[in-house]
């Protein structure tokens, strides 16, 4: 950003543009190419907008809203599920989305805009521009940490917990921040996948890495294991609906 320099632009100068377009509620592509996205409703705002609080801990300006009065305790397994449900939810309703008699969709929003929107009119090649924004970007993070969980924070230390606390006292800590596969097995799903299961004592390590399906298949036949992938289940021709809380 200082250089301005953007290595997307170089790599990928087509998702950069439907990028840039998007955060501008523009048109990237098509014979709309810069013009605005279409509105339906009856205001449109202001370029002076002040913030307006629209509950407890929640605020709205121009277009964006902050929500920072949900809370889940630890406890409430149940909260923890609709939120996630909530936040897992498609990006694009087929209920609300409907096509008028020139070929153009309307999607229609649940609760008007703070400025009167009630939803915005796109063509197909629009909509599809605008769904391939949201596709995350090429080699990078799709959980980022901010606050005193970035990387480069000053307190990280002191909000993590230590190797004592995670059950890991008297253990090395590996020089690169590459942890072992055994090691990663283990702190995800639990397995113990650093000891012999045979012996008990001794390590296990990795010896050799076979990528040649005829020995992966002889090797499979041999332990009386499937040595044939299952079938790839046929793609869904309607996004499945959910309920939500």
């Amino acid at each position: 950003m200082t250089t301005g320099y953007d290595p997307l632009v170089e790599d990928a100068p087509a998702l950069a543009r439907t990028l840039a377009a998007s955060v501008q509620q523009r048109i990237a592509f098509g014979e709309r190419a810069g013009q605005k996205v279409r509105r339906l409703g009856a205001g449109f705002g202001s370029a002076g907008e002040a913030p307006m609080l629209t509950g407890p801990h929640c605020a709205s300006v121009q277009g964006f809203s902050v929500h920072a009065h949900t809370q889940v305790p630890a406890h409430r397994r149940d909260e923890l599920e609709r939120l996630i449900r909530y936040t897992a939810r498609g990006a694009v309703s087929l209920e609300r989305l409907a096509q008028d008699a020139n070929g153009d969709l309307v999607s229609t929003f649940t609760h008007p805009w703070s400025d009167g929107t009630t939803g915005i009119r796109l063509t197909p090649l629009e909509l599809l521009e605008k769904l391939a924004a949201l596709i995350p970007l090429p080699h990078s993070h799709l959980v980022r940490y901010g606050g005193c969980l970035a990387p480069h924070s000053h307190l990280r230390g002191c909000v993590l917990p230590t190797p004592r606390q995670q059950g890991m006292d008297g253990e090395a800590q590996p020089g690169t921040p590459y942890w072992p596969w055994a090691r990663l097995l283990g702190r995800v799903f639990g397995l113990e996948m650093r000891t012999c299961p045979f012996c008990r004592r001794g390590s296990l390590r990795i010896i050799a890495v076979i990528t040649q399906e005829s020995v992966i298949t002889r090797i499979l036949r041999h332990l009386q294991l499937a040595s044939v992938p299952p079938p790839i289940a046929p793609a869904r021709g309607r996004q499945a609906c959910s309920v939500f809380d």
